[in-house]
């Protein structure tokens, strides 16, 4: 019997070719692996991003977010005494008087930039400390959140 024709060639190259295939499936194998790997990790990061993006996150201080305030204004405002304000002039009890507003900044007096500054017109008028030059605009709508009424004229 002769082998050497091209019938038996493919038969003798078989074991070879299947060798070859099934070292070209396990590679395979494991690049998918590792792509199914790398593609899972991308999802649950991208999602663990996606909750802290969008996941809002509680204030260390609790005082009223802009929803709440603006429903306070809403409100009838209440009006305070320049002696009554007066009384509220310690860290753990801090008012100030901004233009004739009142503000409760008490929850703010430990995050303040600008250290124990706030405290210098604890209880009084501070409304030229406030407009001053170290404040960044943002501090302007920032206040609203602690108004919590008028200074009686």
């Amino acid at each position: 019997m002769n082998t050497n024709t091209p019938q038996h060639a493919f038969i003798n190259a078989y074991p070879f070719l299947v060798f070859t295939v099934s070292v070209w499936i396990k590679r395979q194998s494991f690049r998918l692996r590792i792509m199914l790997l790398v593609v899972a990790l991308a999802l649950v990061l991208g999602l663990f991003f996606a909750v802290l993006l969008f996941n809002p996150r509680p204030r260390k201080s609790g005082h009223k977010g802009k929803a709440q305030a603006s429903l306070s204004n809403d409100k009838a405002s209440k009006s305070y005494s320049k002696t009554e304000v007066s009384l509220h002039n310690k860290r753990t009890d801090c008012w100030i008087i901004i233009k004739n507003k009142v503000y409760d900044v008490t929850s703010y007096v430990e995050e303040h930039p600008g250290g124990d500054a706030i405290l210098a017109h604890a209880g009084d008028d501070s409304t030229e400390g406030f407009f001053g030059p170290q404040h960044a605009t943002r501090v302007f709508d920032m206040i609203e959140e602690f108004y919590i009424g008028d200074l009686e004229q």
